[in-house]
């Protein structure tokens, strides 16, 4: 199965929790030791995980008018929808392992335990963090954050964007991302001195600019792993 960074998981259901998260018997994540206890809370309206190597998007998977859980903790950004399937869309690339998990399980387990839509991006997997601001009234904020899928061979970029309420701050929930991801990568990792640099560098840098309508204004990391089990947990070596 590749790393399509969301995956439909029935409720209890945890297993191999490297590359997407165990589910509870409430339908609750799992929480794991390095995520602490001051994680930051949130809601998306709308979630898209798109393919753009070889210089065109292609949807993986893309859930809209929903209320998923954003729970930004100290080791990774994780993604939780219990009612993906309800009034909103669910468009999915024919023949990925996410599209055939859904079509083919989704009505059976839901009727027996329950099912939900869950991901994770973990810190050393991400390469970048974004935001695109509301330009007017009816717009809302997007968060964009960046990955490189190497469970797929080739290894595929993959953009995530998540859609705020127009009332949340994009701009500073990508900086709170950055931070944490900067924290986590600098204590948990062995760093040469240079990399160590640049992580602190970044999280001196200033707030970045509004940037401009559609546009995204970026922090990127200085460095970063492919997303597979290996790398889903700190390196000191």
């Amino acid at each position: 199965m590749t790393f399509d960074v969301l995956c439909v998981k029935g409720l209890g259901d945890g297993g191999d929790e490297t590359m997407f998260p165990g589910l509870d018997g409430g339908g609750k994540v799992n929480q794991e030791l390095l995520d602490g206890d001051s994680a930051q809370q949130l809601v998306a309206r709308a979630i898209a995980v798109r393919d753009v190597g070889g210089g065109k998007a292609r949807t993986v998977v893309e859930v809209r008018e929903i209320r998923a859980e954003v729970c930004i903790t100290d080791a990774r950004v994780i993604l939780l929808c219990s009612k993906y399937d309800k009034g909103g869309g669910w468009v999915g690339s024919p023949g990925t392992a996410l599209m055939l998990n859904a079509v083919s399980k989704l009505r059976a387990a839901r009727r027996s335990r329950g099912t939900a839509l869950v991901g994770h991006i973990r810190y050393p997997w991400l390469i970048s963090v974004g935001f695109s601001p509301k330009q007017g009234w009816l717009d809302e904020e997007v968060l964009r954050l960046v990955v490189r899928d190497g469970t797929a061979d080739p290894t595929r970029l993959l953009v995530v964007d998540l859609n705020l309420p127009k009332e949340t701050d994009s701009g500073a929930v990508a900086r709170a991302i950055m931070l944490r991801a900067v924290q986590y990568r600098t204590t948990h990792e062995t760093l040469t001195d240079d990399e160590l640099a640049g992580f602190r560098q970044l999280a001196e840098s200033p707030e970045l600019a509004r940037p401009q309508p559609k546009k995204f204004a970026v922090y990127a990391m200085p460095t970063s792993w492919q997303a597979k089990p290996a790398t889903a947990y700190p390196r000191t070596v």
